[in-house]
């Protein structure tokens, strides 16, 4: 069962999907899939849509939802910045938490790319948050998002104070705003379990992030070891059915904590 819902953050009505059991008789697990740079609640290859009934048959409640400047919600992506990102995931999570079907004590945020970077300064200030799974996660932000931009992006950015990006207008406020998020410092904050899986070929973002995050979860005090997977040969966005599958499968496994499911990989 798929509801539209919107969401209104700040200035900007959110475009979101709830997935939710076809049956149940008691209050269900959430999850919140959140996208990535210039992303939407869609996915490439239709990823999150694919997620979000993977694990609705697997008896979750599943909200996908766009970020302002993104997808079908408000705004332009010339406004957008990881600190308004963050307010919306918390408008997000505020709404949530008060559907009667849902379990506001088992809330999961799942990122992809600089989704996994948002998800991980959110579940850092916010206790609502009780699992982080991370997909191909962004570590550090302003290397990251740079990279993928490129010097020349980067220097008319700098001189012009925007750049045009696949029809995606990138502004030097959002530049600069990366600089101010360091994710793999702030999920030492962070008390509840988190995994990684990471795509062994990602194209895009440096898979050492995922041991560069576990081992920073693994600096905490008094909670279980984290661990890295990987694909193997999966690009960034996990392009391919068997990709998908395995992504998923071993995301589940998690989930249901399945600890012979759970190959700790490290670099």
């Amino acid at each position: 069962m798929q509801k539209n819902i919107t969401i209104r953050s700040g200035e900007n009505n959110l475009s979101g999907a709830l997935h939710l059991p076809e049956y149940t008789k008691t209050k269900i697990p959430l999850i919140i899939l959140i996208h990535g740079f210039v992303g939407s609640k869609v996915g490439e290859h239709r990823l999150f849509v694919k997620a979000a009934r993977y694990f609705t048959e697997r008896g979750y409640g599943v909200f996908r939802f766009d970020f302002s400047g993104c997808g079908e919600s408000d705004g332009d992506y010339g406004d957008v910045t990881v600190t308004k990102q963050l307010r919306e995931v918390k408008d997000v999570i505020d709404y949530l938490s008060l559907i009667h079907e849902i379990d506001e004590d088992r809330v999961t945020l799942i990122g992809h790319s600089l989704g996994g970077a948002v998800a991980s300064l959110t579940a850092a200030k916010d206790s609502r948050v009780k699992h982080l799974l991370l997909w191909s996660p962004v570590g550090t932000p302003y290397e990251d998002i740079t990279g993928i931009l490129g010097p020349k992006a980067v220097r008319e950015i700098s001189k012009e104070g925007q750049h045009d990006y696949l029809g995606f207008m990138i502004s030097k406020t959002f530049i600069q705003d990366l600089k101010t998020h360091q994710p793999l410092e702030a999920v030492r904050s962070y008390t509840g379990p988190a995994h990684i899986i990471h795509a062994k070929a990602d194209e895009q973002i440096p898979k050492e992030h995922a041991v560069r995050y576990s081992n920073s979860f693994n600096k905490r005090a008094h909670t279980a070891a984290v661990y890295a997977q990987y694909i193997e040969s999966a690009d960034h966005t996990f392009s391919s059915y068997s990709f998908e599958d395995e992504l998923f499968s071993k995301s589940i496994a998690w989930l249901e904590g399945h600890p012979s499911d759970q190959i700790a990989l490290q670099l």
